[in-house]
């Protein structure tokens, strides 16, 4: 019996910890990047549908730019540009939705979590 709670209990931490608040079918990509105070970082997060799209789900704290934009042809990249002399670290999460047949919601869910260490 103390093997079976033990099991038990087991079973139900991992499942809670690989939740995280987020549905057990969405993609999460890490990202750790060093850039200097000086230098723009860009991430590519590829071609979205009219109906499909990205936002900034945690904004980063020490920027002068930290924004996505989509050109015409649906291509969303993500634009950070730290503030002037900062150095330190940064975080920012993107969430993007794929799948959507403009009568149902995305099905396809990716987190981008990025960690931007600066340097002088």
């Amino acid at each position: 019996m103390k093997k079976f709670v033990s099991l038990f209990l087991l079973i139900g931490f991992l499942i809670s910890c690989s939740n995280n608040g987020n549905d057990s079918n969405d993609t999460i990509i890490e990202q750790n990047v060093t850039i200097s105070n000086i230098e723009d970082y860009e991430y590519d997060l590829g071609s979205f549908g009219d109906e499909e799209g990205a936002g900034i789900q945690i904004q980063a704290k020490h920027f002068e730019v930290s924004d996505l934009e989509r050109d015409i042809n649906g291509q969303i990249i993500y634009k950070y540009r730290p503030i002037s002399g900062f150095i330190g670290s940064d975080y920012v999460e993107l969430k993007s939705g794929r799948g959507s047949d403009g009568a149902s919601e995305n099905t396809d869910i990716t987190f981008v979590k990025i960690t931007l260490n600066i340097t002088e």
